[in-house]
């Protein structure tokens, strides 16, 4: 009997899983092959599929980070993936990437670095569905720019992947206007708070984010 496509993804990392937990610290040939063969299996899986790898906190292991690049209809599939890992020591797994405490200032991504105070932000209630308004000077015009994509990391670490997949119905790309202040729009750092004085007790599964 074959294996499932799940299976042999973790069948994949509990065999490599000394070589994974160099990766972090490596730059060879061969660690880059394992990660292009991880991510090979996880689009058999389902090709939104996302993985990340970086040391714990603890700096002995690693995370290995699982996501759907925002498209809300994989979260299920992401669950699963996570649900059904074994136990690998020093190797943690995780659904989606969670809010952290000490966001960045910047993040750069190729040639393009996003300044974390260059987002603006406007959060509103329309019945019970919650959108987001994301204001930025000279926003892209193709939705895989570097700047959109530092945009939903800049997200995710302030609410959360999973409840900004599910809790925010929408999210708009508008045009900074001359003084975001004057409009009633308020910095991206500020939007952990006003969030989580809105958010809405029931998941809302919303549109894709990216």
């Amino acid at each position: 009997m074959n294996n499932s496509p799940v299976q042999n993804f973790w069948q994949l990392v509990s065999g490599n899983a000394d070589q994974l937990l160099s990766l972090v610290d490596e730059e060879s040939e061969l660690a880059h092959e394992l990660l292009e063969e991880v991510q090979h299996q996880l689009s058999d899986i389902d090709p939104h599929l996302t993985v990340f790898c970086a040391r714990d906190e603890s700096g002995t292991g690693i995370e290995l980070v699982f996501g759907c690049d925002g498209y809300s209809q994989s979260i299920d599939t992401v669950l699963f993936l996570v649900a059904a890992a074994p136990k690998i020591s020093q190797i943690k797994v995780l659904a989606f990437n969670p809010r952290i405490e000490n966001i960045p200032e910047a993040i750069e991504i190729g040639d393009a670095v996003l300044e974390l105070n260059e987002l603006f932000f406007g959060l509103r209630n329309i019945g019970e569905e919650l959108h987001l308004d994301l204001y930025l000077d000279d926003l892209p015009i193709v939705d895989d720019a570097p700047q959109t994509d530092a945009a939903l990391m800049f997200l995710d670490a302030i609410v959360g992947e999973y409840d900004l997949m599910t809790r925010i119905h929408s999210v708009n790309w508008l045009d900074l206007p001359e003084d975001p202040l004057d409009h009633g729009l308020k910095p991206l750092i500020e939007l952990r708070k006003q969030f989580d004085l809105l958010r809405p007790k029931r998941p809302a599964l919303g549109e894709a984010l990216h």
